[in-house]
């Protein structure tokens, strides 16, 4: 089946996902890597703060159980809308149709299950599936803020200045987003840094219910607010 999903996928996909999986995803795309993900962050902090910034919000975003929370039906229909072989979107949904599961525990069996959501681990279209279920979700002030994606690792970077900080609508966004798309947003996971530069306007507010640290581990790297 791998075989056959590879071939698939290399016929049929790859030359689609270049045009179809925004630039704001690094994961699972050929020419970029977690290390571009860091410095396309850094680089925004930076040039922000080199600016007219006091300071910026890093919010970094945990979906729970992001691959298992995929919704079938609504990655179906995002399939519709690609210009991917009307074929192929018509094996992709058989592919997930009717998947069922069970636990074997020393001999004991469970009742199978019908799945009607998730991503299937260890096949050649998961990546392609997660990426295409996430697209959608873009920051709410294009031109001030970013959005940087690495797999389900979601970082919302948001200057503030004169009194302008729209991280706030930002988080509202992304939650709204999980609601239309029947995931969830873990608040317990999802944590805040604010970077400072020279200036000595105070912190904005907290968001209530996010975490505020002085340091977050993105993508393997510890970066910290000074």
């Amino acid at each position: 089946m791998r075989l056959f999903e590879r071939i698939v996928f290399k016929k049929e996909i790859s030359s689609e996902l270049k045009q179809l999986i925004k630039s704001d995803q690094f994961a699972y795309k050929e020419g970029t890597s977690a290390t571009d993900a860091l410095i396309m962050c850094h680089h925004k902090w930076l040039n922000w703060l080199d600016g007219d910034v006091d300071h910026v919000r890093v919010l970094s975003f945990d979906l729970k159980k992001a691959f298992d929370s995929v919704s079938h039906n609504i990655i179906c229909k995002k399939l519709g809308k690609t210009n991917i072989n009307p074929y192929v979107i018509n094996w992709i949904r058989n592919f997930l149709t009717d998947r069922r599961q069970r636990v074997i525990v020393n001999g004991i069996e469970t009742n199978y299950v019908d799945i009607n959501k998730g991503v299937p681990q260890g096949t050649v279209l998961g990546p392609f599936l997660f990426s295409l279920m996430i697209n959608d979700l873009t920051v709410k002030d294009p031109n001030n803020n970013i959005l940087v994606k690495f797999a389900d690792d979601m970082t919302v970077s948001a200057p503030v200045k004169n009194n302008y900080d729209s991280a706030l609508a930002e988080v509202d966004n992304i939650e709204k987003w999980t609601e239309t798309n029947k995931m969830s947003l873990n608040l317990d996971k999802t944590w805040e840094m604010v970077v400072s530069g020279k200036s000595t306007n105070p912190l904005p507010e907290p968001i209530t219910g996010i975490e505020r640290k002085t340091w977050l581990k993105l993508l393997g790297t510890t970066c910290t607010a000074e």
